[in-house]
């Protein structure tokens, strides 16, 4: 699938990749947070030493950030997004996702904010449209 960014996410991808010298390949912005899909073996280049350069974009921006890391496959890049995951089931492009009950308030977010985020992420990468935490 083919991503579509307006000129306003451009703008921050070219601020982020100016700021961290990674390389971006899809961004989402939500009202609270920012999420980048940096090149594969790009993280700790976004990251910076000590989380310097995160900590730097996250003033500039005067929001969050959470990077995540592509991967070709669809069952690392799933583990990039949620560190938390205990098992991926993938069946006919639907994906459920097994993590402990402790940590799924802050997979699914506030409001599902977050599963909405991963789902486009997924949509957008992998032609995926159908995810479930359990």
């Amino acid at each position: 699938m083919k991503i579509r960014l307006d000129t306003e996410a451009l703008k921050k991808i070219n601020l982020f990749q100016t700021i961290t010298g990674s390389d971006i390949l899809d961004m989402i912005d939500t009202d609270d947070q920012i999420f980048f899909v940096v090149t594969e073996g790009d993280y700790g280049l976004a990251v910076g030493k000590d989380g310097v350069k995160i900590k730097k974009a996250e003033k500039i921006f005067k929001k969050r950030i959470k990077i995540i890391e592509a991967s070709k496959d669809l069952e690392t890049f799933i583990k990039n997004m949620i560190p938390e995951v205990k098992e991926i089931i993938v069946k006919d492009k639907k994906i459920r996702i097994k993590i402990d009950i402790k940590d799924r308030p802050r997979v699914i977010g506030k409001s599902g904010k977050n599963i909405k985020v991963m789902k486009q992420l997924l949509e957008r990468m992998f032609e995926i449209n159908d995810i479930k935490i359990l």
